[in-house]
């Protein structure tokens, strides 16, 4: 019975999954237009995408967290789809004000905060309305399991924020052109998936959106800081180094957070699916979760170690950004921090303590901006790498601690130290070797042999789980 669980579970974590490995050819294209790009070219763009992530997530309330939360538990006088409605109306009324505020008031001085030219500014808030748009439909399809849909349209969004606004780049260097490319693809996104969604959807009663509210929005704002800050932090880094080392040093960062970034591809699918099966299932399958737990570990060190073993190559098929290999691993162990988060921090959100998050990640950001500030004007790359890597860990550890407290999902603290400790000496290894292959290669290959031996019990189960997968798919293709 315990196998079969397993494989239903890890079944539905690939459907769900379809996604974001076909989107993984996404970001791999992008990476490549990044490394064919110029530094100097792509460091603007990329920097008005991040903080279109950013503003996104302020305007969006966090209601896509809270839409996630009570779907399945909605508000008296809300079904489903009037929770969705609800929201979305919600945060686009304050979008709009925002925005409107910010462009007619103050857009030059909060241009020259984030290192973009001031006609960006009304562009910026327009590209982060559409994206939200976008982002709540994909959650919406995603909780009424239209995974059809879904899969189109979580590839139609990565398209947007990873690759389509960069092509352009290749005929003109005109941020604002590259800018109206992005707003472009996102609004093209809402039209094609939002259309028959928003025909159907009914709001309820004034009354009822007052409940509603009451409900959704102090869970959501109290999330929002840290969905904000998450993309904050990468954007703090890049406005820092544009301003301090130049454009071509901000291009270099951006290609490097972006390789960084390919971790994510183990982990996005089963986000999309775990998020809702720990609310669903924490009271009756706390074991599960602690046994997730570790098997996450093991994938992100183990794809950790093999970036850093394997980096070389992507600088020797794009030798004009090797100046950021020296800072890729710092920049690896900063997403490494983010990822991880996932198997951790649940407790916060099933104790309905979510600013704890929002502690966590404004302590964070707070780290990264000093650290920024104090290193960057002096040591450009270095100190920008340090800085994302040293805020990143001080969120991890806070969320960390306070989610275990409310709920546990950390088998063994030992292990999970244990790992910690050597993807820190991977980061060593990585930014002192970083231009002795080699060495740096058979170092990380016997961390990586560590990690195996630590977690042989997870290499065990894992091994057995994908030998009945198998089985399973081959009897079924005798039975065709």
């Amino acid at each position: 019975m315990a196998q079969e669980k397993s494989e239903n579970f890890i079944g539905n974590v690939m459907k769900y999954s379809v996604a974001t490995w076909l989107g993984f050819g996404i970001t791999g294209a992008a990476l490549i237009v990044k490394g064919f790009l110029p530094a100097e070219v792509q460091g603007a763009p990329v920097t008005f995408m991040t903080y279109t992530a950013s503003l996104m997530n302020l305007g969006i309330l966090g209601l896509d967290q809270s839409l996630l939360r009570f779907y399945k538990e909605p508000p008296a006088g809300a079904g489903p789809r009037g929770l969705f409605g609800a929201c979305v109306a919600f945060s686009g009324a304050f979008m709009l004000v925002l925005g409107v505020v910010c462009s007619a008031l103050f857009a030059r001085p909060l241009a020259a905060a984030l290192g973009l030219g001031t006609p960006l500014v009304p562009l910026l808030f327009l590209n982060a309305a559409l994206y939200m748009v976008v982002r709540y439909l994909n959650v919406l399809l995603r909780l009424e399991g239209d995974i059809k849909a879904y899969t189109l349209e979580t590839l139609w969004m990565q398209g947007c924020y990873n690759l389509f606004y960069l092509l352009p780049g290749f005929f003109t260097s005109n941020t604002v052109v590259l800018a109206l490319a992005a707003v472009l693809s996102f609004g093209v996104v809402g039209i094609a998936f939002g259309a028959r969604v928003f025909a159907a959807v009914r709001l309820p009663a004034p009354a009822q959106l007052r409940g509603i509210a009451r409900t959704v929005v102090p869970y959501g704002v109290a999330l929002a800081p840290a969905q904000i800050l998450f993309t904050l932090n990468s954007g703090i880094c890049l406005s820092f180094v544009g301003n301090f080392a130049g454009e071509r040093a901000r291009g270099l960062f951006a290609f490097g957070f972006s390789l960084a970034q390919l971790v994510t591809a183990v982990q996005a699918g089963f986000s999309t699916y775990w998020g809702p099966y720990v609310f669903a299932h924490y009271r009756e399958e706390q074991a599960r979760i602690g046994r997730v737990h570790d098997m996450l570990n093991l994938l992100i060190f183990g794809f950790f170690c093999c970036l850093v073993m394997f980096e070389d190559v992507v600088f020797l098929i794009f030798p004009d950004k090797a100046g950021c290999m020296g800072i890729f691993p710092l920049l690896m162990l900063g997403v490494v921090f983010n990822i991880l988060c996932e198997g951790t921090v649940y407790g916060n959100a099933i104790a309905r303590k979510p600013w704890h998050d929002t502690v966590g990640i404004a302590l964070g950001a707070a780290v990264n901006l000093g650290l920024c500030a104090a290193l960057v004007p002096r040591w450009g790359l270095w100190g920008a790498g340090l800085a994302i890597a040293a805020g990143n860990g001080v969120m991890f550890l806070y969320r960390t601690l306070t989610g275990q407290y409310y709920y546990r999902t950390v088998p063994s603290a030992a292990k999970t130290v244990s790992g910690f400790l050597l993807a820190f000496a991977v980061t060593g290894i990585g930014c002192v070797l970083y231009d002795r292959f080699w060495l740096k290669f058979l170092l990380t290959a016997a961390v990586l042999f560590l990690y195996g031996t630590l977690y042989r019990a997870q290499l065990h189960e894992a091994w057995r789980t994908g030998l009945a997968l198998l089985r399973k798919l081959q009897k079924r293709g005798d039975g065709v």
